[in-house]
């Protein structure tokens, strides 16, 4: 209000609040003029010239393009400040925009309803200034609508002009508006859409968090529409100051829970945000037992997403007696956290879990189920092989018969995905023993050495057919050959229509091409040691090399056709802690 008396006292002021007084004497309403815009009306569209005159802040202009208007359309003058832009912002949210204040002056003296004016973004004039960060002209809406309250009003985004300047930071802004709600003892519950204090989260800005909880201490404990606290948002982002500050406001924060009975320490878990779970237990050690709706600790919901990182920080953190309990804990489903990690296939977790010798690995949950007999289920078979390792190698006994590793026998829908495993199993071998016996046939043809020109004593022999080496080739090949074509006619026979028949099938039809792709090997190595059988070193190193990438490929394949065996799972179990392990550092 100072502002305006003092414009008010400027003679410029009292000749261009003169000549619009007077344009609102001479354009007062009548029936004629006075009638509300309607659905398509174009004069409900403002003015182009009207639009560039309040842009400009040029004050005089605008004067002279709103008599303009009134005269060429015949409109009262308060008809005229109803027009708006096509998207929606009137008078008074273009003058919020220009590079002056004149016109704004004029408008809030005049028309000072304008000021609760929304576009069609939901934004009023207030929202505008904020977003573009004028102090000057935010300072002049305040006051003017004291009881409309729009300082607490939300755009279509859910933010009001107090979760914009918390957004943007600008500390005069946020002071000002702030002073504005302290005023409102009611301030809690007015407030719509978004609470400020998130966004001070989201922006990590933990001076303007600060800042508003000194003022606004009531959104310490608002809850949005999930039931989360200011403390939740903090451990969801992982802000680490904002915890701590949180914490010295209100250390009961910790113990609320939002609509799905979740702690800030679980959100904190869930997310993997391994800092904030030491500032929790260190305020309140006994949250590392608390459970959610579901009956699920943190051990539990870390589990459940595979978050390892977090799994290792709560091992590290929790004391002995605590660390039993959660390991061995039980949710409303009896599922462990190993169990949780087993259906999931979150190997790290799992590797981390039976590691640790405070769990009990052979409990069973309210089906009777072990660890291992939860990691058999049809819906999560989609990397089986190594779950089943680390827990057979772990010790975790199963409680029923079948095979782990593929669908169940004993149901109609674990039957139809079992037969339809075999089927692909089977296209996959044919392709390959098909593949093998293309390439031995050719190599018959391409014999190393040659064969004898016609003018030779034996036209058309192998030249190196006395060579011991060139008869293991000769004999790996043919076997290799043979038994590649034993594999495919028998996995023509994995096409029947009877299940336990193609499984027969495939089974037998595995070893055949097991022995083809060892033969392979071996002619191969025979070939090359023909070649450079002069040079002594270089044929050891030919076959010792064979030796050691013959024995990988019999182990590998014999993995393949025979996955549920203990050295297989062994084999998978080796190759995760040696390879992959070490490659990867969180999660899975």
């Amino acid at each position: 209000m100072e502002d305006a008396i003092s414009i008010a006292r400027s003679p410029i002021w009292v000749m261009r609040n003169g000549r619009l007084e007077t344009l609102k004497a001479r354009n007062v309403p009548t029936p004629e003029n006075q009638q509300l815009f309607g659905d398509g009306d174009l004069n409900k569209i403002m003015d182009l010239d009207l639009y560039k005159a309040t842009e400009n802040g040029d004050a005089d202009k605008f004067i002279d393009a709103l008599e303009a208007v009134s005269e060429s359309r015949r409109l009262a003058l308060s008809l005229t400040f109803d027009q708006v832009t096509p998207s929606g912002d009137s008078l008074l949210h273009v003058a919020a925009r220009s590079g002056k204040e004149d016109v704004m002056e004029l408008i809030l003296i005049h028309f000072p309803y304008l000021v609760a004016w929304k576009n069609s973004l939901d934004d009023t004039p207030l929202h505008v200034t904020v977003q573009d960060g004028s102090l000057e002209k935010t300072r002049k809406l305040i006051p003017r609508r004291t009881d409309s309250e729009i300082i607490y009003w939300k755009n279509k985004d859910g933010k009001s002009p107090l979760y914009l300047a918390a957004e943007t930071g600008d500390m005069e802004i946020l002071r000002l508006l702030l002073e504005a709600s302290a005023r409102d003892e009611a301030y809690a519950v007015k407030i719509q859409g978004r609470s400020p204090v998130l966004a001070a989260l989201e922006e990590k800005k933990s001076g303007v968090l600060e800042k508003i909880l000194d003022r606004l201490p009531k959104l310490l404990h608002v809850k949005g529409e999930d039931g989360r606290t200011p403390l939740h948002s903090a451990a969801s982002v992982g802000n680490v100051e904002a915890v701590q500050l949180l914490l010295r406001k209100c250390r009961y924060l910790a113990l609320q829970t939002d609509k799905n009975g979740y702690y800030p320490i679980h959100i904190a878990c869930e997310g993997d945000k391994v800092k904030i779970i030491p500032e929790l237990l260190k305020i309140w050690p006994n949250l590392a037992e608390m459970k959610n709706k579901k009956g699920q600790n943190i051990l539990h919901v870390a589990a459940k997403v595979g978050k390892n990182n977090t799994v290792q920080c709560i091992l590290k953190e929790c004391s002995d007696p605590v660390i039993k309990n959660l390991v061995n804990s039980k949710d409303d489903d009896g599922n462990t956290p190993l169990h949780l990690a087993s259906m999931y296939n979150h190997c790290h977790v799992m590797l981390s879990l039976v590691r640790d010798k405070r769990s009990n690995v052979k409990l069973l949950n309210n089906d009777q189920k072990t660890a291992l007999d939860v990691a058999k289920n049809p819906e999560t078979w989609s990397s089986p092989l190594l779950a089943g390792a680390i827990l057979i190698v772990a010790g975790v006994p199963q409680s029923e018969g079948g095979n782990v590793l593929l669908p169940r026998k004993s149901s109609g829908s674990g039957k139809s995905l079992r037969a339809e495993w075999i089927k692909d199993q089977v296209n996959t071998l044919l392709l390959v023993a098909i593949l093998v016996a293309t390439v031995t046939f050719t190599a018959g043809f391409t014999l190393p050495g040659g064969y004898n020109a016609f003018s030779d004593r034996q036209p058309g022999m192998a030249t190196m057919l006395h060579n011991r080496w060139f008869q293991v080739f000769i004999i790996s090949d043919t076997l290799a050959m043979h038994s590649s074509i034993l594999a495919a006619v028998g996995l023509l026979w994995g096409h029947s229509v009877d299940p336990t028949a193609s499984e027969e099938a495939y089974t037998l039809a595995g070893i055949s091409l097991l022995l083809a792709l060892a033969f392979m090997t071996v002619a191969f190595c025979a070939a090359v040691t023909v070649a450079v059988s002069k040079l002594i070193w270089l044929t050891s190193l030919v076959v010792y090399l064979t030796c050691a990438f013959l024995t990988m490929c019999l182990m590998f394949l014999a993995t393949f056709l025979f996955p549920e065996s203990p050295a297989a799972k062994l084999l998978y179990f080796l190759y995760f802690e040696t390879i992959i392990k070490p490659g990867r550092t969180s999660g899975d």
